[in-house]
């Protein structure tokens, strides 16, 4: 790597994690003065070709949570997540004697988190991958009707019945089946998922809300089948977040009725909860419903600190949704679920597994999810 690469490398750290942490083109989209494309309406996805990578775009992520037991009760969360971020808006036309004299350049970066928390022993392991798009060693890349993401041994296969996960680590591993119960959801306007006030402030977004998970997860020595739910998101954009939001907090859950629900609040650095902040709720039959900020309540009703990096993150919450007669009460399944990134994103942020109990009108909900928090270590737009 030479000198120039290794600033564009830095850069991209900001850039990644300003859209992808949270959150070939066949979106309604355009190009900037930058020649990066743009989400500006309707994404009007269509599957199996939209689970692959669009290019012209800086940022894209894949990202799988879920929550599974062994035969003996023992609970596990687990996330695995891989980032795509593209440094410039062309594989290198404007000098192609330099693509040829090295199969090492490219303007693609993968990079990955896997994480897993053993909820009865109290226990969180996470781990981090980065690898430029070159000689094989990661990409995401579609054949026909498979997509295949990719960084070194980790890996997400997805196919239209069957997603499937690998990640191999010191200290833990995934080896699962994901079987989809349900369509894909688009978010927002046919996909188009708002983020801010700017019209370019957009993503195009959707979820595989409830896939029937069954495999094995690694903690230590020992090997444990498993089987549970689990969700997937796919998000692709250019723009960074705007400069008056600190984080986001982002739910995903899955309740026993056969009902899920996305919700994403992002905050303010005055205070409070922006307007473009928005949800999902998707019914046991399939059919999702748009949720703006001012149908969605939520109260936070307890903290954690960690000692590691010293922030403070909501850990127990009180939501409600009055048009779908909702009502959640939410918790942490572990309070320590923090992530630190210091080899790939340098980010520090809360991603994992929750509980959720309440009433949807009259009947009583349990359910399980994932919920991400960031932007309590430091402003996510601040300098990396």
């Amino acid at each position: 790597m030479n000198g120039n690469d290794d600033s564009k490398y830095k850069c991209l750290r900001s850039i990644c994690v300003l859209l992808a942490l949270a959150l070939a083109c066949h979106c309604i989209g355009a190009k900037a003065e930058d020649g990066f494309l743009r989400v500006r309406g309707p994404c009007d996805l269509t599957f199996p070709r939209d689970h692959g990578p669009h290019p012209g775009y800086k940022t894209e992520w894949w990202y799988y949570t879920g929550n599974v037991s062994d035969v003996e009760g023992r609970r596990f969360g687990f996330q695995l997540t891989f980032f795509r971020s593209q440094l410039s808006p062309q594989e290198h036309r404007e000098n192609p004697a330099a693509s040829k004299r090295s199969a090492w350049r490219t303007n693609q970066i993968f990079l990955a988190h896997a994480a897993l928390s053993e909820i009865g022993m109290q226990k969180h392991f996470h781990a981090e991958k980065t690898a430029r798009q070159a000689l094989g060693i990661a990409g995401a890349k579609a054949d026909g009707e498979v997509v295949r993401v990719f960084l070194k041994d980790w890996r997400a296969d997805i196919e239209t019945e069957e997603h499937r996960l690998k990640a191999q680590t010191r200290e833990f591993s995934l080896d699962l089946s994901l079987v989809p119960l349900k369509a894909p959801v688009p978010h927002g306007d046919r996909g188009c998922s708002r983020k801010g006030v700017s019209p370019e402030s957009a993503s195009c977004y959707y979820s595989m809300t409830r896939l029937r998970a069954s495999g094995t997860v690694g903690s230590g020595q020992r090997v444990h089948r498993v089987e549970g739910l689990a969700w997937m998101d796919h998000e692709f954009s250019t723009n960074p977040l705007e400069s008056d939001l600190a984080g986001w907090d982002w739910f995903g859950i899955q309740l026993d009725n056969q009902t899920e629900l996305m919700v994403y609040f992002l905050r303010k650095k005055a205070g409070g909860i922006a307007m473009a902040s928005s949800g999902t709720f998707v019914d046991s039959s399939g059919k999702s419903t748009s949720l703006g900020r001012d149908q969605i309540a939520v109260e936070i009703v307890d903290f954690w600190k960690s000692k590691a990096s010293k922030a403070k993150y909501p850990s127990a919450w009180k939501m409600s949704i009055p048009s779908l007669g909702l009502r959640l009460s939410i918790s942490a399944n572990l309070p320590d679920q923090e992530m630190q990134t210091p080899d790939s994103t340098s980010v520090t942020y809360w991603e994992g597994s929750i509980s959720a109990s309440g009433y949807l009108g009259h009947d009583e909900v349990e359910g399980s999810g994932y919920a991400e928090l960031t932007g309590y270590d430091r402003a996510m737009d601040s300098p990396m």
